[in-house]
């Protein structure tokens, strides 16, 4: 399943760049880190780490003076999970399972994702944008107490579809390339499961959750260089303010090479 969600990147990539060329839409690519972790799996800390990569496309829809409102829609491969080090060094005996008791946790799972996004940018420099995506969790490995278990993707533990909340934030850094850091919660329960303690005690049945953040640098096909500039700072030949600075550099320099010259003048006057 993997091999066919990397080849649809590949051919999604082809097609926005075609797509970038006509110059109604915008293509991007980006790739970044998650930091991870799952609520109710009785962990705390996002420790897990995993990879955020993809290809998406941006549609602009409203723009006035240097705001503009824009959607996109992404296409990901998305890595997400928890991890926990070891807890206990007393080499005890899970009765049940015959292991030894250590609180090694390690949960790794693929996804294939597609958030909609709508975004808020100000001045062609930062974007704010809020969304939602549907993710299929396409792979899965899971490790209790340094142990592979028996959980798959499709063994039926966990919830194959998922539905995420997003937030977003983006910092234009040089030309077309941005970074960017975005926030994701899963809207359904990804696993129910029933925890115990390690004498064998239940804590009770808890729904889990994906819970992360994504550290992203993402780089604009084709955008204008008008698009990536102030308004104040793009040539138009009736922009007064434009003018008014322009005039101002010719008479900086006028008077700089005047002070040169009676320098120089002065010099003459004194041999």
């Amino acid at each position: 399943m993997k091999k066919y969600f990397i080849i649809g990147l590949l051919i999604a990539f082809a097609a926005l760049t075609n797509v970038a060329k006509a110059q109604i839409f915008l293509g991007e690519a980006f790739v970044g880190l998650n930091i991870c972790q799952v609520d109710g799996d009785q962990m705390m800390g996002y420790f897990k780490k995993g990879l955020n990569a993809g290809v998406g496309v941006i549609a602009p829809v409203w723009q006035k003076r240097n705001f503009s409102l824009e959607l996109s829609m992404e296409v990901l491969f998305n890595q997400k999970g928890a991890k926990q080090g070891r807890k206990y060094y007393d080499n005890k005996i899970d009765p049940v399972t015959g292991v030894i008791i250590t609180g090694e946790y390690d949960l790794t799972m693929n996804y294939g994702e597609v958030p909609i996004m709508i975004y808020f940018t100000d001045k062609h420099v930062v974007s704010a944008g809020v969304g939602v995506s549907y993710a299929r969790l396409m792979g899965l490995k899971e490790y209790e107490h340094g142990l592979r278990t028996s959980v798959t993707a499709s063994s039926g533990e966990y919830d194959q579809n998922e539905y995420n909340i997003l937030a977003d934030v983006k910092l234009r850094v040089y030309k077309r390339w941005k970074l960017g850091i975005r926030y994701s919660y899963s809207l359904n329960a990804i696993r129910t499961r029933e925890y115990h303690d390690i004498e064998g005690n239940s804590l009770g049945t808890f729904k889990q959750y994906n819970n992360l953040f994504t550290f992203r640098v993402t780089y604009v096909f084709n955008e204008k260089p008008e698009n990536m500039q102030r308004e104040e700072y793009q040539y138009k030949g009736d922009n007064p303010k434009f003018h008014d600075e322009a005039v101002e550099r010719q008479y900086k320099k006028l008077k700089k090479k005047q002070e040169r010259e009676a320098k120089k003048a002065a010099k003459k006057g004194q041999q």
